[in-house]
């Protein structure tokens, strides 16, 4: 191992140790609101749109029963009219108040929940929201400086403001986002639509139904993006640094920034990538992979697709030692009867953060260039810190 890579080590172990400082009782609010086990969903979304939640436990007698979330709504597509709490929570991680932050980092990844349930013995006595997590940011010096060109995704997804709502509902469910950059015809950007203006709108027409199936796909289907889309978009740029982005989504309330330079847009910053910052440095004896998106039948893939991925982690290691990987795949129906697979990527190291996409009709291929991408820039990344200190040394 390098000096180098020892004096890296050195750096992590010490942020992490500031991270997780900061205790969960600091990040979690004690008055939260839940739903019994027994509430029916119409009531459990009414509530939830009412508080401006995107998730809220479900109880019985002050003991965590589960979860429901928009998330585990929009999945379900025909819900009968009458369904009670219980039907539709998810379970809950089991996080108590001596968790590690950089674990509950983790698991907001997990999950994708905006706030996660704490525990005392198996009574639930808080929450800690996602945008509570992200003020840690600013008290970190080494984090706070650094610039949002490096860590937002550059290969965002966006939707036109002629797509139906139906389009970015789909496109939500497929990616497993909830905010989408809306873009006019030109592909300039006109503004956001996030995955509960979509709920709120859909569950307002299902109220009116008294009995039968309520389909959350159907309504949405003939009214198009732009009748939804918050227009007062808040943009940020490349050259920004994350203490800014922390400010901006605290003082503004929102969840995701694009990234903008001039009328071009570059990416995407949200809250997700500033927690995965965080939960980069977790404690771990291997690296935190993560794969979501693929469909079932595609998932005889998996164990393939993760010895390539393992494989590429170990010849990036020899560089610099990834600490969180994740990936998502999405599956396009162009033409024909063969998808076309599309994977996203995001990979944290002990000295920086990557990002890369690629496309190909076969999943192994797909996945074999995205690895053989994260190594290329990775290589490229060493190159310039090496070129960078013999110019520093002649200079010096």
């Amino acid at each position: 191992m390098t000096g180098e890579n020892i004096e890296a080590m050195k750096n992590r172990e010490l942020l992490r140790s500031q991270i997780d400082s900061i205790k969960l009782e600091k990040l979690m609010e004690t008055e939260y609101s839940t739903v019994d086990l027994e509430m029916g969903i119409t009531d459990v979304v009414a509530k939830m749109r009412a508080e401006d939640l995107h998730e809220i436990p479900v109880t019985e007698k002050k003991k965590l029963a589960g979860v429901i979330s928009f998330g585990s709504i929009i999945r379900r597509k025909n819900m009968v009219a009458g369904m009670k709490a219980r039907a539709v929570m998810e379970p809950a991680p089991p996080l108590t108040i001596d968790t590690p932050t950089t674990t509950l980092a983790e698991n907001f990844l997990s999950t994708g929940y905006r706030q996660l349930p704490i525990l005392k013995g198996s009574n639930l006595v808080g929450i800690v929201p996602r945008a509570n997590m992200i003020t840690i940011i600013p008290k970190i010096k080494e984090l706070k400086v650094i610039k949002v060109k490096g860590i937002m995704t550059t290969s965002v997804q966006t939707v036109s403001d002629e797509d139906s709502l139906q389009v970015a509902l789909e496109l939500m469910r497929k990616l497993e986002i909830r905010t989408l950059p809306v873009v006019d015809k030109n592909g300039l950007l006109t503004g956001i639509i996030g995955i509960k203006d979509i709920v709120n709108h859909a569950w307002g027409q299902q109220r009116r139904e008294t009995r039968g199936e309520l389909k959350g796909e159907k309504d949405p289907v003939n009214m198009k993006v732009r009748s939804l889309t918050v227009d007062a978009v808040i943009t940020i740029g490349p050259e920004d640094d994350l203490k800014t982005v922390v400010d901006i989504m605290q003082k503004k309330k929102v969840s995701a920034l694009p990234v903008v330079e001039g009328d071009k847009l570059l990416g995407i910053i949200t809250m997700y990538d500033l927690v995965s910052l965080l939960a980069s440095f977790a404690y771990r004896d291997m690296v935190y992979t993560q794969i979501t998106g693929l469909e079932e039948e595609d998932r005889y893939s998996l164990d393939m697709m993760d010895r390539e991925i393992q494989s590429g982690l170990a010849k990036v290691s020899r560089i610099d030692r990834p600490t969180l990987f994740t990936m998502h795949v999405s599956k396009h129906h162009n033409s024909g009867n063969n998808p076309k697979y599309s994977l996203h990527a995001r990979m944290y190291t002990e000295h920086n953060a990557y990002v890369a996409h690629s496309e190909d009709w076969n999943l192994m291929k797909a996945t074999m260039d995205l690895m053989d991408r994260l190594d290329g820039k990775i290589t490229d990344t060493k190159e310039e810190r090496i070129s960078d200190k013999k110019k520093s040394r002649k200079e010096g």
